[in-house]
């Protein structure tokens, strides 16, 4: 990679596992300082390292306190627990992530920007929208039971889902909220949770399924750089054409 990020300073949550250890990884080779921060310790590609629980608001809020003003970038894809419930999941998914970013959004540098994840769309989506707003409205004191009231629990794939369109809707939403000198907000559609390749995908481009969280790592540089100023509120496709393939078989062409 070329030195896009030279003199930048990255915080990466997830920065240990993943994708988000991808993106750290790509962000270091870029030129960036980074920081990051996981549940569970990681130090490689980061110059600091914070541990954090994303499903607790007091450890968010101190660690907000602690980063330093000026960040460049914010890159949030915290990894999922398979052992996690709905309501975990969700917390540490969709509730810490912005809870987060709201608290840092205000102290970033001017041109930063704040990366999330989604996923490809498809026709469940718009058949979920009052779910979609429910799980950005989630907060630890009303989780108890969320899973149960949506019929999440007997539908295990959909938690994911909705984990991801619930941050690129929260990216959609704040495609302003600090202009015109605070972070842009951006979303990095992957093919899968971890930004693996599904095997077909991986076959017709005759790369390896790990090259995918790769690619979406390049994008995330991409995204953190200058060259993407013009960019907010957007969703950019680095899923392999997942999403290109679901839109044309949607549409029929």
């Amino acid at each position: 990679m070329p030195a896009l990020l030279s003199g930048k300073r990255i915080a990466v949550l997830g920065s240990a596992r993943g994708l988000g250890l991808a993106v750290a990884k790509a962000t270091t080779e870029a030129g960036a300082e980074v920081i990051g921060i996981d549940a569970v310790a990681g130090f490689a590609h980061v110059s600091e390292f914070f541990r954090l629980d994303p499903g607790e608001p007091a450890a968010i809020d101190r660690l907000a306190e602690a980063l330093p003003d000026g960040l460049d970038g914010l890159c949030l894809v915290p990894a999922l627990d398979p052992a996690d419930t709905v309501e975990q999941a969700l917390l540490r998914g969709v509730m810490g992530p912005t809870r987060l970013a709201l608290r840092l959004a205000p102290r970033m540098a001017a041109g930063g920007a704040i990366v999330t994840q989604g996923t490809a769309h498809d026709g469940a989506r718009a058949q979920h929208l009052g779910l979609i707003r429910a799980a950005l409205a989630l907060r630890r004191d009303s989780a108890e039971g969320f899973g149960q009231r949506w019929g999440l629990a007997a539908e295990p794939a959909l938690t994911p889902r909705l984990i991801a369109w619930a941050m690129e809707a929260w990216v959609m939403q704040h495609r302003w909220s600090w202009a015109p000198q605070g972070p842009r907000t951006a979303c990095l559609v992957t093919a899968s949770p971890d930004g693996r390749l599904p095997p077909h995908i991986a076959a017709a481009r005759g790369l390896e399924a790990g090259m995918g969280q790769h690619q979406a790592a390049q994008a995330a540089v991409f995204m953190f750089s200058a060259l993407a100023a013009g960019m907010t509120g957007s969703a950019l496709a680095a899923d392999g054409g997942l999403s290109a393939e679901t839109q044309t078989s949607l549409e029929g062409l």
